[in-house]
C-alpha cells in the first residue's frame, strides 16, 4: 500500500510555495493544557493518593491532574504455594546437600537416581477392519471405519525409571487407591525387578511428599528393603523430573 501520485504532488507543490513552517513534520505549539507535567508538587500528591489506597483508578488519579511519576499498575504473579521461610530454608539446605553429594560421587550420582512419579493414562482399544465386514447391498453407501476410539475409562500409572531407561511399570486396578500398603507392595516389586535389570547397580528412590511415601509403614518397607531416598522439599513441583523429560513424550 502507497500513497497515490496526485497526493505526492500536491504535498510537493504545498511545501515548495506556501510557509515552510506548514510543511514540517514536528508538532506545532498548540494550546490548552498539556498533556503530561512533573513537579515535586504533582508527584508528592500522587504518592499521597497510591499510599492512601493502592487499588486506587487511573482514572482517579488523572482528575485534574496528568502526570508521569514513573509509577504503573500492575497484577499479582500467580504461584502454586506460598512457601514459610522453614520451607524456603529447608529447600536451601535440600538443594545444598544434593550438590555437595554431586561433588563427593561425580557423574555416578545422577546416574543411581531411580525417580518415580504417576499420570493418568486413556485407554484406547484398536479395532481391526475386518471386525467391520457384513454383507450390504451394492446401492448402499459403503461404512466408514475409524482407526481407534477412545473408551470410557482411564487407569493411573506408576512408573519408575533412571537413566537407562524405564525399571518398573504398573497400573492400578479399577476402584483402588494408592495408599501404604499398596505404595508398600510396589516397592517390593521395584526392590525384585531392580536385582534383575540393575544387578551391580546402587540405586537410590526419589519420590515426593505423598502421604503414602513419608508414612511409617513406608519408611518401615525402604529399611527393610534396603532402598535409600533422596530428601525432597516440600510443595516443590520443579524437583519433579518427569514431569519434564518423561510425560510429555509420554
Amino acid at each position: 500500500m502507497c500513497l497515490d501520485v496526485s497526493t505526492v504532488r500536491r504535498w510537493t507543490r504545498r511545501s515548495r510555495e506556501e510557509n515552510p513552517s506548514e510543511s514540517t513534520v514536528d508538532d506545532q505549539a498548540r494550546t490548552g493544557r498539556p498533556l503530561s507535567a512533573s513537579d515535586s508538587k504533582h508527584q508528592s500528591r500522587v504518592n499521597q493518593l497510591i499510599c492512601e489506597n493502592c487499588c486506587v483508578k487511573q482514572i482517579d488519579i488523572s482528575t485534574g491532574i496528568e502526570i508521569q511519576i514513573g509509577i504503573s499498575q500492575v497484577s499479582a504473579r500467580w504461584v502454586p504455594r506460598m512457601l514459610t521461610p522453614q520451607m524456603k530454608l529447608q529447600r536451601v539446605q535440600i538443594c545444598r546437600e544434593l550438590l555437595a553429594k554431586f561433588d563427593e560421587d561425580g557423574e555416578d550420582f545422577p546416574r543411581q537416581i531411580v525417580t518415580r512419579d504417576e499420570s493418568w493414562v486413556h485407554n484406547y482399544d484398536p479395532e481391526w477392519k475386518q471386525q467391520s465386514k457384513e454383507y450390504r447391498h451394492k446401492t448402499l453407501p459403503s461404512l466408514k471405519k475409524f482407526k481407534v476410539f477412545s473408551s470410557a475409562r482411564k487407569v493411573l500409572l506408576t512408573i519408575f525409571w533412571d537413566s537407562e531407561g524405564v525399571v518398573h511399570t504398573e497400573f492400578l486396578e479399577q476402584g483402588n487407591t494408592v495408599n501404604s500398603t499398596k505404595y508398600v507392595n510396589t516397592l517390593e516389586k521395584l526392590k525384585a525387578r531392580l536385582r534383575w535389570v540393575r544387578i551391580e547397580k546402587v540405586s537410590i528412590i526419589h519420590h515426593d511428599n505423598a502421604r503414602p511415601h513419608t508414612s511409617l509403614e513406608t519408611r518401615a518397607a525402604l529399611d527393610r528393603l534396603g532402598l535409600r531416598t533422596l530428601p525432597h522439599p516440600r510443595y516443590s513441583p520443579d524437583l519433579a523430573p518427569s514431569d519434564f523429560f518423561f510425560f510429555p513424550k509420554f
